[in-house]
């Protein structure tokens, strides 16, 4: 094994601290309150108007369904078939945006009269999607319109062989384009070059749900947007703009919504449903959802969705929930593999890239184990199940590295691969991952001019011990919905004390409490970095890069601190 050159510097751990620049009077102009006039300004809102809509996502128009390319024509082709009585089959994707996508117009194509048959592939044995075989069920079944759902934007050759058998096709998808589709095919997407639609951010269950505002009109189709705030927070979209809208208005009508496989979710996750916010959706319903197209066939979580009763949704639920703890115990098990299996490489630090194989790894499981140790070191990682000729993976990246530029120089040693910059699918003989392994780390390194970016933590706003209080959590809440592109602040705490601390049972977390200058105490928890125990004791006065939570235990509500890093004061 070899390390790092000494020409070339790898990434060492600590992040740099990005800290918010003083507000000015514009800045202040933006909000009542100086710190919501912070936050709003690290979101790029630049005028009080501005402002307002964000503050209230729930009120902003959204856009005209026409201007989607080609969503006039899906219209027709809907309604044509079912008024000729004429059999309609609808294709999704195993993922939570493709359940509640194909969920959804299930749901509005009953609500028109017709009876749709409707496929969910399966990850292992069918791969992502549309496939020869469904279209062949579809043909021998006398489909005369299919319509896929956050998939079909490179299924060429499938789509050209429903065409051939005298099918009608619609695609609704969000997924990068290569080329465009057969032009008798209504391709509905954001992305086409022929867009006029204000957002090319919408997932597919957003094109889904605008195409059912056209079939529906807004009123009526507004009943069905909790399945829009689910499949739009599970796919990590970006939560701006329309997203944003989508999603508050979804959320809203969710916490009320009487949908017995909803109810029966929200029930065996512990969650109260008239509380539910994007965190709930993103870490306690969604994963529930994927876990039966990871660990086993996605039906259960369709049928769930689908589900009219409550004998019917709760054990579909409770069999989610029995999948869900297995994914995570599986987890667990991979990456302490994963873990292991990095040290006989010589450690995150000899590489630029991450590149590992296990024979006994589910290919369900490779993007989280992927996902999660890219966070953890900050730098690509590749997760393959490794086969005796072929092994299979995925791949994720942190921000600012392109991991797509570098599959297409390592191309000559793969047999296929697609996705994005911060993560793809990829597969590859067997016999070349170790030369894959060095041709990905160059590749890497040559994008970046051979250092690898430090990670950067951009502090939202700085504030004082007065602020360290329920109040500010209430204020923080103001931008609901958190997530994906309007992350929780990350806060600056300058010049805390240590009061206790110790390591979690697993050893993985610290868990401690600080003094403020004021001379307040306040709970902490810092995830999975159990490692720096001894360096927090030895730190005598330091900062905070924090979240503010609110903690409730015992009917007690107190604030608590979710610890992202620390630095000494300096």
């Amino acid at each position: 094994r070899s390390g790092p050159s000494a020409s070339t510097r790898i990434w060492s751990r600590r992040a740099v601290w990005r800290e918010p620049s003083p507000l000015t009077p514009a800045d202040l102009a933006l909000a009542d309150h100086p710190l919501l006039a912070a936050l709003l300004r690290a979101r790029g809102v630049e005028s009080r108007a501005a402002a307002d809509v964000f503050l209230r996502p729930r009120g902003a128009a959204l856009g005209d369904p026409a201007a989607l390319p080609d969503l006039t024509r899906a219209v027709e082709l809907i309604r044509t078939a079912i008024a000729a009585g004429e059999r309609i089959a609808i294709f999704g994707d195993y993922d939570v945006d493709g359940l509640t996508s194909t969920a959804l117009l299930v749901r509005v194509l009953r609500r028109l009269g017709a009876n749709p048959l409707y496929t969910i592939p399966h990850r292992v044995h069918d791969g992502y999607g549309l496939n020869r075989a469904a279209v062949e069920r579809f043909i021998e079944a006398g489909v005369r319109l299919l319509i896929t759902v956050d998939c079909g934007s490179s299924n060429h050759a499938e789509l050209e062989l429903a065409l051939e058998h005298g099918l009608c096709a619609v695609v609704l998808d969000h997924h990068q384009i290569e080329r465009e589709l057969p032009e008798e095919v209504a391709f509905v997407s954001a992305l086409r070059a022929s867009n006029a639609y204000p957002t090319t951010s919408l997932t597919g269950v957003g094109v889904a749900y605008t195409l059912t505002r056209a079939l529906l009109g807004d009123a009526e189709a507004e009943m069905y947007l909790p399945y829009v705030a689910l499949g739009t927070i599970a796919d990590v979209a970006a939560l701006r703009g329309e997203n944003r809208t989508l999603v508050a208005r979804g959320l809203a009508k969710l916490r009320r919504w009487q949908l017995p496989g909803v109810m029966a979710l929200c029930s065996v996750a512990g969650i109260e449903q008239a509380n539910t916010r994007a965190w709930e959706v993103g870490y306690l319903l969604a994963p529930r959802l994927n876990a039966a197209g990871r660990m086993d066939s996605p039906q259960a979580a369709l049928d769930l969705l689908l589900a009219d009763t409550t004998t019917a949704a709760t054990p579909l639920a409770q069999r989610l929930d029995e999948l869900n703890q297995r994914r995570q115990d599986e987890m667990r098990r991979m990456i302490d593999a994963a873990e292991a299996q990095l040290v006989t490489l010589g450690g995150p630090e000899a590489h630029a890239s991450i590149v590992l194989a296990d024979p006994g790894w589910s290919i369900g499981l490779v993007g989280l184990v992927a996902g999660r140790l890219a966070e953890r070191y900050h730098r690509p990682v590749v997760a393959l199940e490794q086969g005796s000729e072929t092994s299979r993976g995925s791949g994720r990246s942190p921000a600012g590295l392109d991991l797509m530029a570098a599959l297409h120089e390592t191309a000559p040693l793969l047999e296929r691969f697609g996705g994005h910059r911060r993560a793809a699918g990829l597969a590859l003989p067997t016999a070349n991952i170790e030369r894959f392994r060095g041709a990905l780390s160059a590749a890497i390194l040559r994008g970046c001019d051979g250092e690898l970016p430090a990670p950067e933590l951009r502090l939202d706003a700085e504030i004082v011990p007065a602020d360290l209080s329920l109040d500010t959590v209430a204020l923080l809440e103001a931008l609901e919905p958190l997530g994906a592109g309007n992350e929780p602040p990350l806060l600056l705490v300058r010049d805390v004390a240590l009061r206790s601390c110790r390591a979690s049972n697993d050893g993985r977390h610290l868990i401690f409490a600080v003094a403020d200058r004021a001379g307040g105490t306040h709970e902490a928890i810092f995830f999975g970095a159990g490692e720096r125990l001894t360096e927090l004791r030895e730190a005598g006065r330091f900062d905070l890069a924090t979240e503010l939570r609110r903690d409730v235990w015992n009917g007690r509500v107190k604030l608590k601190l979710r610890v992202t890093d620390f630095r000494p004061t300096g």
